[in-house]
């Protein structure tokens, strides 16, 4: 028998910052560096690991960004899951932004936080002026990842960068 959760910790989406202290770095560290392995163990060998690393070392320096940065999702204490995201002005016509690396942890799948996370990225793009989001993703090794999207609103479009064989972009026009 399922019971019903009654009483859900409280999430909340903070982006990081450049005064953040070692704990809330440290959590952005983890959650990266989760992510990592996942994509590792995804994609191969082929993962290209060096950029990443570095993001991942320059931290929270390599994610303040205007026009962009970090968010994590917290549930109470604990960091359940992250998103970043950048501006897009060198490649596309219109002002927007990209969707990078969204991440919830496996306890906290199921209840809302990775829509919650890319709703926080396209307000913060509203917020800026932007009018769309992209994003790139792999669907025969991410399809759980393209019906989400999907689901938010995103369509194919254009890839808007070179990119490997196998990966597909996506935009959310913002009305």
């Amino acid at each position: 028998m399922m019971i019903a959760e009654t009483n859900p910790t409280p999430v909340h989406i903070a982006c990081l910052a450049a005064d953040d202290g070692p704990e809330i770095v440290a959590a952005a560290r983890l959650l990266l560096g989760e992510y990592r392995d996942y994509a590792r163990a995804v994609a191969g060998p082929g993962f290209k690991m060096a950029k990443f690393e570095a993001e991942i070392a320059g931290l929270p320096a390599s994610h303040i960004v205007e026009g962009g940065g970090l968010l994590i999702a917290w549930a109470g204490a604990a960091p359940a899951g992250c998103v970043t995201f950048r501006p897009l002005p060198e490649v596309l016509p219109e002002r927007a932004t990209e969707l990078k690396r969204l991440w919830v942890r496996a306890p906290f799948r199921g209840r809302g936080l990775a829509e919650r996370l890319v709703e926080a990225v396209a307000a913060a793009t509203r917020a800026t002026g932007g009018t769309a989001v992209y994003l790139d993703t792999e669907p025969d090794r991410m399809p759980a990842a393209v019906r989400l999207y999907r689901r938010l609103g995103f369509t194919g479009c254009p890839l808007y960068r070179p990119f490997d064989p196998g990966v597909r972009a996506f935009r959310l026009g913002l009305a």
